[in-house]
């Protein structure tokens, strides 16, 4: 199995990229919100998830690892394919969908094209569970805290990097500059 690629964006559609790697072009289809970061001749890298089915044999490229393990649990549910499950990925962030399925928002689900209020209904009775438990174990993020994220996002590091350095931090400073000088020290050690 094909579980991650990095190459040249060689060419892209409304649905897909071509990645170029080692001499080989591989189609990997992208959530709205990746494709539209997709850059013709940029380096690009992708989780994947291969897709295999009796006439195709298809790649879902994703960002990080969190978006990818978010839509292994969404195509797990019966009635939602992996087109879908990438347009329950465009709507939001990962964190906002995890939580809207926890609440039992339907209506945020509803507005993919293809489920309609059954598939819904299914997605929040099988994932509310999975996704509680993943929340909770999230600490409870501020907006400093996004914003340390975010300035380490910026300067290179990954998403889920930047976010174990968050834990580390000590909670009663308060002064963001500080915080992402204490970040950075965290990260040279």
């Amino acid at each position: 199995m094909i579980a991650f690629i990095k190459g040249q964006t060689i060419n892209k559609t409304n649905r897909s990229i071509v990645l170029l790697n080692s001499g080989v072009g591989y189609e990997v289809f992208l959530s709205a919100k990746n494709l539209e970061k997709a850059q013709i001749d940029k380096e690009q890298e992708y989780f994947i998830h291969s897709y295999i089915k009796e006439d195709a044999f298809d790649l879902y490229g994703f960002a990080d690892f969190e978006e990818l393990d978010f839509f292994k649990k969404l195509i797990s549910v019966s009635g939602v394919g992996p087109k879908s499950a990438l347009n329950v990925l465009a709507l939001a962030e990962v964190e906002e969908l995890k939580r809207a399925i926890t609440s039992g928002d339907y209506d945020v689900l509803q507005q993919v094209s293809g489920i309609g209020k059954k598939t819904a209904e299914r997605l929040v009775v099988e994932l509310k569970e999975k996704f509680i438990v993943d929340l909770s174990e999230a600490s409870v993020v501020t907006s400093s805290d996004r914003q340390v994220v975010n300035a380490l996002v910026s300067l290179g590091y990954k998403q889920n990097e930047a976010q174990q350095i968050i834990k580390d931090l000590p909670k009663d400073e308060t002064d963001l500059a500080t915080r992402i000088k204490q970040a950075l020290q965290l990260v040279n050690k």
